[in-house]
């Protein structure tokens, strides 16, 4: 395939069922949330990692908590960060081979399954001298995850119409933040009475995701092309999918803005706790609360999405969303009070999973499917290493200038990104509307 093609996707006739095919050839270029919910198999998907999220969050909660009670030094905590980091930087691009030599339905339940089994050594740690068994079992769930998500987001494509890529991926994006709320509300319960059944709960939500995902039907996948590998060798697969995105300038430019977006909110995540005690005296139920209403917000933009989507390009929504958000983190860096902390994490929330939605519908759409798992793997890669650069970068920049000042870099990134994402994904939106079109 060429550069100039590198737009183009293949006809995708079936999306699990002949109804669900036949409406989307019926010009409907999107749908409202609960029709995409009424989608068999995108319901078992979705229902699926929400289980499996909040399972997430609680084994969150529950390893947090076993490290601190074990040990004082701050390095204790950042060695899970860096063991769930790493292998996604190390490996990241083999997941996508992974995802793109395999089938994908395959790939996510065997990784669900095996996510189960490796969380259970966690209840042997009982003392320091086996927190190392904590750690590995961290760097073994980020591991096999490598894999899963591409597989997952390269799937949704063949099991939603394109018109509706977008609001399925801000719903999906959703479920996380659902998850971002419920699951600590559980987590806490559960640690409370007894920390164990925090590490079971996730081990049984990773075997429900599989159930589900083992029960949805994902249409097969055309192979073939030149694309579809670069050779015998592992490493020949990454280089092929590598050597797309270079020649592709849409994906390129979709990548820097994702990169850039995520420079600009990591401070909010890393500093949120100092900044809102030092200007307010807000504390740790203030910070929760906050949270919560992110997640609130969040959920607003996953309903939003398929609306907003129907109305207003790809390059303007992601871009309009984008300089809101910004604006939305200035505010939060001056609130002059808790309300209007709470209405700013709210805007930023709504904003940020419209914009990624759109953001990964376009990658999705623009890569052709045998292709699409390593796409989506450097989108993950990306999305880890930004954040890892954003959090240390605040962390300095916060310990050098006021918390304040570093959120108000932050904003104006995020705004000035989204200013230019309006002219430089100009024509990615031109691309995924006629690739809708082509479809329809």
């Amino acid at each position: 395939m060429t550069a100039e093609q590198a737009g183009a996707v293949e006809p995708q006739p079936d999306y699990g069922t002949r109804q669900e095919g036949e409406r989307s050839r019926s010009g409907k270029s999107a749908r409202g949330a609960r029709e995409l919910l009424r989608n068999r198999n995108f319901a078992l998907l979705w229902f699926g990692q929400l289980l499996s999220q909040i399972g997430d969050q609680c084994l969150i909660v529950a390893g947090i908590t076993l490290v601190s009670d074990l040990s004082s030094s701050p390095l204790a905590m950042l060695i899970p960060a860096l063991a769930i980091a790493t292998p996604q930087l190390l490996f990241g691009l083999l997941g996508g081979v992974i995802a793109d030599r395999m089938d994908r339905k395959v790939v996510m339940v065997i990784a669900d399954i095996l996510r189960a089994l490796i969380v259970l050594p966690i209840l042997l740690v009982t003392s320091l001298s086996q927190i190392w068994i904590l750690y590995l079992a961290a760097a073994g769930l980020a591991l096999v995850g490598v894999s899963f998500y591409p597989a997952r987001n390269a799937s949704l494509p063949k099991i939603v119409p394109e018109g509706s890529l977008v609001a399925a991926n801000g719903l999906i994006q959703g479920s996380t933040v659902i998850a971002l709320v419920v699951g600590p509300a559980i987590a806490g319960v559960a640690v409370e009475l007894w920390l164990p059944s925090a590490i079971l709960f996730d081990s049984a939500t990773f075997l429900a995701s599989a159930a589900a995902i083992g029960l949805m039907v994902i249409p097969c996948r055309d192979r073939g092309t030149s694309l579809a590998s670069g050779g015998a060798n592992v490493w020949g697969d990454v280089k092929a999918g590598l050597d797309f995105i270079y020649r592709s300038s849409i994906l390129r430019r979709v990548l820097i803005v994702t990169a850039v977006v995520t420079l600009g909110v990591g401070a909010v995540i890393l500093l949120a706790i100092p900044h809102l005690k030092a200007r307010l005296g807000a504390g740790g139920l203030e910070y929760g609360l906050a949270m919560s209403v992110l997640g609130l917000g969040s959920l607003l933009g996953g309903v939003l999405v398929t609306r907003v989507s129907k109305r207003f390009s790809t390059s303007t929504l992601v871009g309009a969303m984008l300089m809101l958000a910004g604006v939305a983190i200035a505010a939060f860096a001056f609130a002059p009070s808790y309300v209007v902390v709470l209405a700013s994490v709210v805007v930023i929330g709504m904003c940020l999973v419209v914009a990624r939605g759109a953001l990964n519908a376009v990658t999705q759409t623009l890569a052709p499917d045998e292709i699409r798992g390593r796409v989506q793997s450097a989108v993950n890669v990306i999305v880890v290493a930004s954040t890892a650069i954003s959090e240390g970068l605040s962390a300095v920049m916060g310990s050098v200038i006021d918390i304040h000042t570093v959120f108000l870099v932050a904003g104006v990134i995020t705004s000035v990104t989204g200013l230019a994402a309006i002219f430089v994904l100009r024509d990615a939106g031109r691309r995924v509307r006629a690739a809708i079109k082509e479809v329809a």
